[in-house]
């Protein structure tokens, strides 16, 4: 079923993998139980939300060089409020499934709906659902050769620009998830001019800063990450981690039932949270979800990101090809400092990729922050931000509140 270079795209990499594997935390209340069914792993993003009761709209985005990119619509599900629309972006190796894996009465999109907010959520380049160009093939190295810098410089703002157009409104408000805050600081810090079409941004985890993490395995990972890079390019591998038809069923093969202890050991050491809370059930749908595909450009910028906690553009390691790629050996830094838009900062102190000592120093740069949140549950890990299941009582509500608190209602 698998030939020798699929088997490398997710074999050699299984150690990042296991890195950003989403859980979900139980906290042993029947009344948080999500309203999923194992079926949901074989559903697309659209599918899910048509299945759940929610009208769904799907658009084509273009970016300035060249890519066709996926974006889903769930309108307002009553009419007449005055409400600004609102655009959310996805994590690291995933997709707009974020933010409806977890069933209506829980799933962000769905709140942001039933309480009369236009939902948009982008699915940026490379994912499942964003593999076209208008000249290149999804197999050359061309369409591969990007990293979340080029999300953000283009893909942010083609879906800002385009909400905005389909909505005929000034402005929008922002909702990013862990990598999703990273591409929105590169699209404000490198186009300014879009700070203005911003009401406020609303960060889950922002992961700007990634120098200070607790996971021993996590370190292992980032010292080795040089390495599997160089090896999945000789052998011109240029797609990490690349979602497939039968995932689900692969993934199930992988991990079963004798050792799922282990498995969510190996995934709770580096995300954080407690094995024993594992939802099971969830984590067989997710599977089915997750991972979804980037560039192994990309899997390096982020692992630039931990080892050097510097803001800045990917470092090619050869200050020649800096040179001539930047006009300096130097890798250029972001500039924080024009990020002008308002913003909201939530954060976990059992956040076990994004410490919430790298939030503070974030916060410290932020001229214009307007409230900063850490989520009362002290274990409340990375990915909870979209799968806990208390996530709506420990972030959403809040969250929520203060989305209707911006739009003055």
């Amino acid at each position: 079923m698998f030939g020798g270079k699929m088997l490398l795209k997710m074999f050699g990499p299984v150690l990042l993998l296991c890195s950003v594997v989403p859980f979900v935390r139980s906290i042993g209340n029947k009344s948080h139980s999500f309203l999923v069914v194992d079926e949901d792993a074989l559903l697309t993003t659209p599918q899910l939300i048509r299945k759940y009761g929610y009208e769904v709209e799907e658009h084509e985005v273009r970016t300035e060089d060249g890519y066709l990119l996926a974006m889903y619509r769930i309108p307002p599900r009553h009419l007449g409020s005055r409400r600004y629309p609102i655009f959310l972006m996805h994590s690291l190796l995933s997709t707009s499934a974020d933010w409806v894996l977890i069933g209506r009465n829980h799933g962000l999109a769905y709140l942001l709906a039933d309480l009369g907010y236009d939902v948009w959520m982008g699915n940026a380049r490379g994912n499942r659902y964003s593999r076209k160009h208008e000249r290149y093939a999804i197999t050359s190295v061309e369409f591969w050769d990007f990293t979340w810098h080029e999300i953000g410089l283009y893909d942010v703002p083609a879906f800002i620009d385009y909400v905005l157009k389909q909505t005929d409104s000034r402005k929008l408000h922002f909702i990013g998830y862990s990598q999703g805050t990273i591409v929105v600081f590169v699209a404000l810090s490198e186009r300014p001019e879009l700070n203005e079409k911003l009401v406020q941004m609303q960060l889950l985890s922002p992961a700007i800063y990634l120098k200070e993490f607790d996971s021993f395995l996590l370190k292992l990972i980032v010292m080795s990450c040089d390495e599997i890079v160089a090896r999945l390019t000789a052998s011109q591998i240029y797609e990490f981690t690349p979602y497939f038809e039968y995932q689900y069923f692969f993934f199930k093969r992988l991990c079963p039932s004798p050792a799922q202890r282990v498995c969510r050991l190996v995934i709770f050491d580096v995300v954080g949270g407690y094995p024993e809370n594992l939802d099971v059930k969830l984590l067989r749908i997710l599977l089915g979800h997750f991972p979804a595909g980037v560039s192994v450009k990309q899997i390096h910028h982020v692992c630039q990101l931990f080892r050097d906690g510097i803001f800045q553009q990917y470092d090619y390691g050869n200050p020649e090809i800096n040179l001539q790629r930047y006009g300096s050996t130097q890798v250029p830094k972001y500039n924080v400092s024009r990020v002008k838009a308002p913003v909201r900062i939530y954060y976990s102190y059992g956040d076990r990729l994004v410490n919430y000592r790298n939030v503070l120093q974030l916060q410290q740069e932020l001229s214009n922050l307007v409230s900063s949140y850490p989520v009362p549950d002290k274990r409340f890990g990375h990915s909870d931000f979209a799968y806990g299941r208390n996530v709506k009582e420990m972030l959403y509500d809040e969250m929520l509140a203060n989305l209707e608190q911006a739009d003055g209602l």
